[in-house]
């Protein structure tokens, strides 16, 4: 008998029939047992339903629930943020898969240390066949938790974190998650400030590249946000950022309004200092790669290929 769960892992999906099952499997597939899964299904037109039924009556551990209508990708996961009645919570992507050991190894980091709020394994990135890349997520362990939050920002894009252990206390002030760009690095980074994060080198997360969040084009168009957010995504990422820490999130609450203001202004710009290549790009890049300027461009630069061979 697994005993009552420690961990809830939280899977949303939507139209992903093809690979749920990979994604499934890998939860109850893992070497500690004392977990349930709670499946989100985003009001899916595939076969979801079916799939996730056959789930439920395998795995007495597997919980099920369509939303009436799609929420977006934001609504589906603070919705599921919002459930767990465990001391810890994992979110899952539904075409991602967690090695065998993935919990138990993440879990016994996190009960060694209760001042932590994230816990991530490696990730391995895969883009076909050829071999993953491997990435190893931040390890945030500043005594001092705007340093934490300042350091994740200036130093790491990374969204892994977002699907690390997470301590379920540390996720409820920061709940709900603003349907904005970068909404995922706002999250991991109120989780930063309540506690600091640890990544071990044991286990993997298993990515597959693309999906909803291969570009921010892409992003923008699922989530219904403006087509300006998806032009200047990182000025639009610094200023949600300053607007969530000094205006809006209750995982700041502890901090004077002044603290608040203060501390999301550093924000703002540890992601512009960190960053300034991509803030760059986001207002030079459509203007270089207009095709009235590469018909300009392009053979120039063919001709200076041509005198300067390999």
């Amino acid at each position: 008998m697994a005993g009552e769960p420690r961990v809830t892992v939280l899977l949303p999906t939507y139209n992903r029939a093809s690979r749920l099952g990979r994604a499934i499997e890998s939860v109850l597939a893992q070497t500690r047992a004392d977990l349930e899964l709670l499946i989100s299904d985003n009001a899916s037109e595939d076969e979801t339903r079916e799939i996730c039924a056959s789930y439920v009556a395998l795995d007495p551990r597997v919980r099920y629930f369509r939303q009436p209508a799609n929420l977006g990708p934001i609504g589906n996961f603070n919705w599921l943020l919002a459930q767990p009645k465990t001391e810890y919570l994992l979110m899952l992507a539904d075409d991602d898969w967690l090695d065998a050991d993935y919990v138990e190894r993440c879990i016994a980091i996190m009960e060694r240390d209760p001042s932590l709020s994230i816990v991530t394994g490696a990730t391995r990135y895969y883009d076909g066949d050829a071999p993953p890349d491997l990435v190893l997520n931040m390890n945030l362990t500043d005594r001092s938790a705007a340093a934490r939050v300042l350091r994740y920002l200036r130093r790491s894009w990374s969204s892994a974190a977002f699907y690390g252990l997470l301590r379920t206390s540390a996720v409820r002030a920061a709940l709900p998650i603003p349907n904005v760009m970068g909404a995922d690095w706002i999250f991991v980074a109120a989780l930063a400030f309540a506690g600091p994060a640890l990544t071990t080198e044991e286990t993997h997360l298993n990515r597959a590249r693309g999906g909803t969040s291969a570009d921010f084009k892409r992003i923008a168009e699922v989530s219904g946000l403006s087509a300006r957010a998806a032009r200047n995504p990182h000025l639009a990422i610094a200023f949600n950022q300053f607007r969530d820490i000094a205006f809006g999130s209750a995982a700041y609450a502890r901090l004077r309004r002044d603290e608040r203001v203060a501390l999301g202004l550093a924000a703002a710009g540890a992601i512009v200092s960190g960053h300034p290549f991509d803030v760059f790009w986001d207002a030079a890049g459509p203007l270089v790669l207009h095709r009235r300027v590469i018909a300009v461009t392009g053979p120039l630069r063919d001709r200076w290929r041509a005198s300067h061979p390999l």
